[in-house]
């Protein structure tokens, strides 16, 4: 009879290896298996943190938005470069207290004057290229309207020494008293070349040269007094044709905190003809509103000691100003009381309201 045992016992060995086979298999899938969601779950936790760090950067980089009361002075802005900060050249008890006072006083100056762009500062050595169109509506209440436009750049040459700039200028930069003027007082149109050789601590130096032709030399010192109250002479010496002329300037400036600055100036010029001595003064007391909106109050009077002694002309004035849409657009408001009087004329007293749209473009 056939033993059908030992056929069982194979079968049975079969069954059992490939049950077995089964059994590995599965575990060496199930390993796989759980490998990949570690490492899944390792590259999740990865991105996760990449991703959280990224957050965290850009919380960092984030810009914190300024208001309007917290204006552009460097104590308020100490990441970026100070314009302000001064370092003499001797290492003097002497010359660490020039520093110390200087670079007080000028961080809330320098705001009122780039705002105002006034000319007789903005013209010191240190400053880049400027660009400025102004537009000037003018209500005189017993001359009616007017309107005048004027132009003044002052540009780097490219290629050329940052201290030779090209000027043109349509208001008489070279007027030390343009500053006392009203709107419809016109100076020569001039297109020049200056040279600002010198600028260092407290002295700058510079020269001049026009198509006129006009050679003008310019020396300044600025000498704080306190934290609070600085001083400036300007001395100008020049040769036109054959006009020597010479025109003196002395500002002082105090500071009484971030709101208000009040600038007093005198100017006496003397020319070689007819005309003489000419003297003018003014008060200025510049108030800050916002980044972009601060008022001027003006009491200025100007004249003449020839063909006699009489002032030519004297204001009182307040002026509004705003900058609006563009970065580089500028509005003005000006209300103001006027007396002037001409060789031979009876003195004219007049309101005069002057609107004022301006383009500017300065990198100072």
């Amino acid at each position: 009879m056939y033993d059908i045992g030992y056929p069982l016992l194979q079968v049975r060995s079969l069954l059992f290896s490939l049950l077995l086979s089964f059994i590995a298999l599965t575990l060496a899938q199930a390993s796989e298996v759980k490998q990949y969601i570690v490492a899944s779950n390792d590259g999740l936790s990865i991105a996760q943190e990449a991703i959280d760090q990224e957050v965290d950067a850009q919380e960092v980089a984030e810009p914190v938005q300024e208001t309007d009361h917290e204006k552009s002075t460097p104590d308020k802005a100490e990441e970026v470069i100070d314009p302000c900060l001064t370092h003499s050249a001797d290492d003097t008890a002497f010359d660490q207290a020039f520093d110390y006072l200087n670079t007080k006083f000028c961080q809330p100056a320098i705001w009122f004057d780039s705002f105002f762009v006034d000319d007789r500062t903005q013209e010191d050595a240190r400053a880049g290229t400027l660009v400025r169109w102004t537009n000037d509506f003018s209500y005189y209440g017993k001359e009616g309207f007017k309107y005048s436009a004027n132009l003044k750049a002052r540009l780097n040459l490219p290629g050329v020494n940052q201290k030779l700039k090209v000027v043109i200028d349509s208001q008489g930069e070279d007027d030390p008293f343009a500053f006392l003027k009203g709107p419809d007082d016109e100076g020569e149109r001039e297109i020049g070349l200056r040279y600002d050789w010198y600028a260092k601590d407290r002295v700058s130096f510079n020269i001049k040269a026009n198509l006129k032709p006009k050679l003008e030399a310019r020396w300044r010192y600025t000498y704080p007094i306190s934290q609070s109250t600085i001083t400036r002479l300007t001395q100008k010496i020049y040769q036109e044709k054959k006009v020597t002329g010479e025109s003196t300037e002395f500002d002082i400036e105090h500071s009484f905190d971030e709101d208000f600055l009040l600038r007093w100036s005198v100017v006496a010029q003397y020319e070689n003809r007819d005309n003489g001595w000419e003297f003018g003064s003014s008060v200025n007391l510049y108030h800050y509103l916002s980044s972009k909106q601060a008022l001027n109050y003006i009491a200025s009077i100007y004249g003449v000691d020839t063909p006699y002694h009489y002032v030519k002309n004297a204001r009182i004035a307040v002026t509004y100003r705003q900058n609006f849409a563009r970065d580089w657009l500028f509005f003005e408001i000006t209300p103001e009381y006027n007396w002037s009087k001409e060789v031979d004329t009876d003195r004219l007293d007049q309101v005069i309201i002057t609107f004022r749209l301006e383009v500017l473009f300065q990198n100072i």
